[in-house]
């Protein structure tokens, strides 16, 4: 099975890769948005959407992470659950839930659907999405190796 051909090499370096792409500008500052502003010179990095606009979430996210890297470095068959609960954390929150939250929240106001996309895909743009999809491959094999992990 290709499980066993992941290498912890391979999860470390889509880690950095992910890391290495949350430094593109992924966010426009909430607190700007209310005032007359150049959205392209107000872009935050990732770093500055996960920790200043949703602490909450991300102290859950890096808690839970840190945890898998312990049973995982400490090769505890139990690093499963914590790196499975890590992957569909990052899913639920930044895949599913706050887009969806930008979106129908002001499309319930009477802007249509793809109005708040097109507007969502403006302000957070191509970093936040890069950046996702980056995240989910490393959560991925994060999760895949501790499977493998599970069959030594």
């Amino acid at each position: 099975m290709l499980i066993r051909k992941i290498k912890i090499w391979q999860v470390s370096l889509a880690l950095v890769i992910w890391i290495g792409t949350m430094f593109l500008p992924a966010t426009v500052n909430q607190a700007k948005l209310n005032t007359n502003f150049d959205y392209k010179k107000s872009r935050e990095n990732f770093f500055y959407f996960l920790f200043h606009q949703v602490p909450f979430y991300s102290f859950i996210l890096g808690l839970v992470l840190l945890i898998s890297f312990f049973l995982i470095y400490r090769k505890i068959n139990f690093s499963i659950y914590f790196s499975f609960a890590s992957l569909i954390f990052y899913i639920s929150f930044l895949v599913i839930a706050f887009p969806s939250m930008i979106i129908f929240n002001h499309s319930l106001s009477g802007n249509t659907f793809g109005a708040e996309l097109s507007i969502f895909l403006t302000f957070y743009g191509a970093g936040y999405i890069i950046a996702v999809l980056f995240g989910l491959v490393a959560f991925l094999l994060l999760f895949l190796y501790s499977l493998r992990i599970k069959e030594c």
